[in-house]
């Protein structure tokens, strides 16, 4: 008898009554509105009306008319206050959470680990600080989670790696610290991860390798040291990677002339050493080259002309050396190369002339041919024998 009591009871606690649900969820946005500054509360007075919280602007229900969408976002930046008082408990059915663009602030609560079918959360471009709570992990059925542009600080969660689903990543521009996790080994489905513009510190987790599945991969404007691991040959599908403005050593690996989709190439402000690997004119749909700031030495790769899709190439401060190879005149779509401050010496060769010989204009650092920019400043060590 007493086993049947505690069946009923726990079916009942689970199995709630859409009814109910509908009750609940309505009252948990009302208190929530209530908690908010009083501007606030005139806003969202304009766009829930009624008494049917499915017909309020923001709001989308399922069919037995439980919340699946709260979406108040871009509202000019007008929607103030914290979500101390939503209680997520109330929403067993939502997926999607979008406050985007607005003037939130406080913590992120602890209990939206509760939203267990939740898909999409953008609370993006405000002004939330404090910590990314460790319950976000929770969120097993998350393909999209955006925190960026807010004020908050500490560490990425170690257990991220714990959100099996999700394919974007956004935490860039907060205040973030401490190492990347290596569980960003196990997001397998991982398609754009971005974390510029941050704290973080530590060195670029080798199990970055297993995320076969990466498009972009921005890391820049952090403070993360070491090498990059040679585990980054195996991103064959990425097109964008970011490490600029970071305190990264040692070479750049080989592995990179692996990754044969890449379009943009920005490792600049660093402390690279080394040469440029000659595996790097492998990457033939590069757009965008950028080794500037750094300590790279030896010559520019013989065969870089085969990068014909290369629209800019910058290997400015450096102490690279030897003499632009001939290679060079190929690259047919180039707008922008920057090679001041080097040890570059030798001729301009011939069929680099060619490629710029046209409507000229020279000033006292740049020189302008078509669109086409070769920095020459006169007070470095960039000698040429062949004068234009």
């Amino acid at each position: 008898m007493a086993s049947s009591f505690n069946l009923i009871f726990f079916l009942s606690f689970f199995f709630i009554p859409s009814s109910h649900v509908v009750s609940m969820e309505a009252e948990a946005l009302l208190k929530w509105k209530a908690s908010l500054p009083n501007t606030t509360q005139t806003l969202l007075s304009s766009l829930w009306v009624g008494s049917n919280h499915c017909n309020w602007i923001g709001v989308t229900c399922d069919g037995t008319e439980s919340l699946t969408n709260l979406s108040l976002a871009e509202y000019g930046l007008r929607l103030r206050g914290t979500l101390d008082s939503l209680n997520f408990l109330s929403f067993p059915n939502l997926i999607r959470l979008h406050l985007r663009n607005n003037s939130l602030y406080g913590p992120i609560p602890k209990h939206i680990g509760n939203l267990s079918k939740l898909i999409f959360l953008d609370l993006s471009f405000n002004n939330f600080s404090g910590s990314i709570p460790s319950k976000i992990c929770l969120l097993k059925s998350l393909e999209l989670i955006s925190l960026a542009s807010n004020e908050i600080s500490g560490p990425i969660p170690r257990d991220i790696g714990s959100l099996s689903s999700v394919s974007n990543i956004y935490l860039y521009d907060n205040y973030l610290s401490g190492p990347i996790p290596s569980s960003i080994g196990r997001l397998h489905n991982l398609f754009r991860f971005d974390l510029h513009s941050n704290q973080l510190n530590g060195s670029i987790p080798k199990q970055v390798g297993m995320l076969r599945s990466l498009y972009l991969l921005d890391i820049s404007g952090n403070s993360l040291t070491g090498s990059i691991p040679t585990s980054i040959g195996n991103l064959s599908n990425l097109v964008y990677l970011y490490f600029y403005d970071n305190y990264l050593s040692g070479s750049i690996p080989s592995e990179i002339g692996l990754l044969k989709s890449l379009s943009t190439l920005q490792l600049l402000g660093n402390n690279l050493s080394g040469v440029i690997p000659s595996s790097i004119v492998n990457l033939t749909n590069l757009f965008s080259l950028l080794l500037a700031d750094n300590a790279i030495s030896g010559p520019i790769p013989r065969d870089i002309g085969m990068l014909k899709s290369l629209n800019v190439l910058s290997l400015t401060n450096n102490s690279i050396s030897g003499s632009i190879p001939a290679s060079i005149g190929n690259l047919t779509k180039l707008t922008g190369l920057f090679l001041a401050e080097n040890s570059l010496s030798g001729h301009i060769p011939q069929p680099t002339i060619i490629l710029l010989i046209s409507n000229y204009q020279t000033t006292i650092s740049l020189v302008r041919y078509q669109r086409i920019y070769v920095l020459v400043e006169y007070s470095l060590t960039l000698r040429w024998s062949t004068t234009i």
